[in-house]
């Protein structure tokens, strides 16, 4: 079993730094829905460098799928530093601001919302059929709740007990140019999901330890919810939790913002 101690924690920190400087520089090149991309990060980063070996070339390795399509550029960013995707393609048009399915690791072209969640109860399924041990993990925007194929994927992943499931909703309080709560107002999410039958967690969406804590809380013997609390556009401080920058142009001045 891995040891999470702070020579790990500071090799996260040197990844996020990293992985962000990929990030600003294809947002320079093709734009990006930075915003997005920005508060979904550290936990990106968590599950692909420490916690799951999300690239391997096995059948049944365990599976991430991005269902707030639109934060690809972070996915494409990690992939890229791992060298699935190589430089000439990072800067391409073949990495545009959703999940492009041709790219080895990635399982679903995800782009409308509330989609990535039912196929992640499919797989999860099989994967259960075929005594496969291994996780399917997906993450969802706070926003993405306000869909009805979400919910209905909820109640299917508890009804088939999904065990394997691993559900991460990263909550930043905004979807598009508006807050969640101003949009669609959920009154007591952890309770409601918890009265459905989940095993939900909370986490500080920034925080390497602190959403590791977390993950190991996980019993194994339910479907699980992590709600990891983030920041839109973190580590950028003159735009964080400002509604009006969620997507960066590359003609736009603003983007003199992302210094590398």
């Amino acid at each position: 079993m891995k040891t999470f101690n702070i020579k790990t924690e500071n090799n996260l920190l040197k990844k996020r730094n990293s992985i962000k400087l990929n990030l600003f520089e294809y947002t320079k090149k093709n734009s990006s829905f930075l915003g997005s991309c920005l508060s979904c990060l550290d936990v990106l980063i968590y599950i692909y460098y420490y916690k799951y070996d999300l690239c391997s070339k096995k059948k049944f390795r365990s599976r991430f799928l991005l269902s707030k399509g639109h934060a690809a550029p972070t996915i494409y960013s990690i992939l890229y530093d791992k060298k699935i995707i190589s430089k000439k393609k990072f800067f391409s048009k073949y990495v545009y601001w959703h999940p492009n399915k041709n790219i080895r690791t990635i399982d679903f072209q995800t782009g409308a919302l509330g989609h990535g969640l039912p196929v992640s109860i499919g797989m999860a399924k099989f994967y259960l059929k075929n005594k496969c041990n291994n996780k399917i993990i997906t993450l969802l925007g706070d926003g993405e709740l306000n869909e009805g194929s979400v919910w209905e994927s909820l109640f299917l992943a508890i009804n088939w007990k999904l065990n394997n499931l691993i559900i991460i909703i990263d909550k930043n309080k905004y979807q598009a140019n508006d807050e969640t709560d101003k949009v669609l107002k959920i009154n007591n999410l952890n309770k409601i999901l918890k009265n459905l039958g989940f095993q939900v967690l909370e986490c500080n969406g920034h925080n390497f330890k602190n959403i590791n804590d977390q993950f190991k809380k996980i019993k194994n013997s339910k479907p699980v919810i992590i709600v990891a609390n983030t920041i839109r556009n973190y580590g950028i401080k003159e735009i964080q939790n400002k509604k009006d920058f969620w997507f960066f142009d590359k003609s736009d001045k603003k983007i003199s913002l992302l210094k590398t």
